[in-house]
């Protein structure tokens, strides 16, 4: 079991990094003024999300896994002792959120 956990921990810290990222690039298409037609535009950035997260679960090797609600998931880390505070991208994260 510990070693699963260790396991699924690496794969959030992981995650974390990958979302930080995708977060950042995210970014500047957030920043920039919506196009004439916002409802296509829309659509294919939904579609171009999808794909993105799609790819990145893959990579991962979860595209099979069932995801869970973060509420659900955070609740599952503090029962089994894993606090984001401990994880250098969680801290980054939180430390971000703060300014």
């Amino acid at each position: 079991m510990t070693e699963t956990l260790e396991t699924l921990a690496k794969r959030v810290s992981q995650l974390e990094k990958v979302v930080a990222e995708m977060t950042l690039q995210l970014s500047g298409l957030v920043d920039t003024p919506e196009p004439a037609e916002p409802k296509r535009r829309k659509t294919t950035n939904e579609q171009y999300e999808t794909q993105a997260i799609q790819k990145m679960r893959e990579h991962l090797g979860i595209a099979d896994i069932e995801l869970m609600p973060l509420e659900e998931l955070r609740k599952s880390m503090t029962r089994h002792g894993i606090r984001a505070e401990d994880n250098e991208f969680s801290r980054a994260i939180i430390e971000e959120r703060e300014k």
